[in-house]
This record gives C-alpha cells, structure tokens and sequence, in this order.
C-alpha cells in the first residue's frame, strides 16, 4: 500500500501516527487547529473532509483559504496570549500547504510553539520553521517539493516521497484516508492527556 511504502521513511519516534482516527475520550479539544485549502477553494476537498472528522472527535478546527493564513496567526497568537496553551496544529494543502510554513514562521517571530505542522504537496521549497517540533510533508515529485529542515534528534521531521504511489495527484493527494489516518492519529496523540509524572 501506498501508505507502508511511505512509512519505511517515518522515524521511530513518528511510530504512533499510523493509527486511524477513532473517537477518544479526554482529547485536550482547545487545541487550536487551521486547515487551509489551496487555490480558490476550489480544490483541497481532503481538508473539508479532514475538518469534519476533527470536529466528529471534538475538535473546533478553522477551515479556511490559504489567503487567510495572517488573520489566523493573529487569531492564534491572541488565544494563545490569552492563556490557551494547548496544542497549536497547521494543516494544508498546495497553496494552504506553502501558506502553513508562513503561519508557523509568523508564530515563531512571537516565540510561540506549533506542535504539529502536516502538508500535503506543497508547490515551493520552503523550510520548516524551528518553533516546529513534529512536521511531516506528503508530496509528489510532478507538483510538490520536500521541505527544508534540519537534521536533529529531539524532533520529528519529514519529508514523505508518494510519487511512484498509483492514482495519486496534485488534487487528490489530500483525500487520500490513509494520509488523512496518519495526520488525525498524530493529532490524537499529541492532545491526549499526559500521564502525571512522579515526583
């Protein structure tokens, strides 16, 4: 399958992610997710998908175009200086994708950790900002570009080649479920709760 090809490539510490999305009692559901679709709206249905399964799970996601991915980091930055300091996640497709990079970015200029950032075929080379701590990138070698990142063992990136994947295009790769599987069981990971550590 498309997916186990892929996930030859996720490190150990992504192991977890292949889990598919199943509701889950206790998810810290004031996370703050934005997806953003890519040209025109038009396109970019596997986030709508994607935002309604979250919202099935409890989460409250912003579904939004790639456009609006200033007005959402504002959004952001004033929850999070308000007190919300559970997770921040980015999720985007093409035009969304690129723009995710440049939400992360606007972020990190106001030292604000994103806890998950996930792309699918982003159509610029672009790096993935250091207040990132977990980043996968979906991409195809005809339309996508790998990110840019660098190498370090505290944190889990990386760039995920489909392009030998049967079916798959610059349209459809966000409707893919099991790419989708992948991102929303990330998602229930990092908002579970924590076990209390022992003093």
């Amino acid at each position: 399958s498309l997916v186990a090809a892929a996930v030859v490539h996720v490190p150990q510490s992504a192991g977890r992610d292949i889990v598919p999305a199943q509701a889950r009692p206790n998810l810290n559901t004031n996370t703050q997710i934005v997806l953003m679709r890519g040209l025109a709206n038009v396109f970019s249905r596997g986030m709508d998908e994607m935002s309604e399964r979250l919202t099935g799970l409890g989460f409250q996601p912003s579904l939004i175009n790639h456009r609006g991915w200033q007005v959402a980091a504002d959004t952001i930055a004033q929850n999070y200086r308000n007190g919300n300091r559970a997770p921040i996640i980015i999720i985007g497709h093409s035009l969304g994708a690129n723009a995710a990079f440049r939400l992360a970015k606007r972020l990190q200029g106001q030292n604000i950790p994103v806890a998950y950032v996930a792309v699918f075929d982003p159509t610029q080379p672009l790096a993935v900002p250091a207040n990132v701590d977990t980043f996968v990138n979906f991409y195809l070698n005809r339309t996508g570009r790998p990110a840019r990142f660098s190498p370090t063992r505290h944190k889990s990136k990386v760039n995920i080649n489909l392009t030998t994947s049967p079916g798959m295009t610059h349209t459809n790769i966000d409707q893919s479920r099991r790419l989708q599987d992948i991102v929303i069981g990330r998602i229930e990971q990092i908002t579970e709760p924590q076990p209390a550590r022992r003093r």
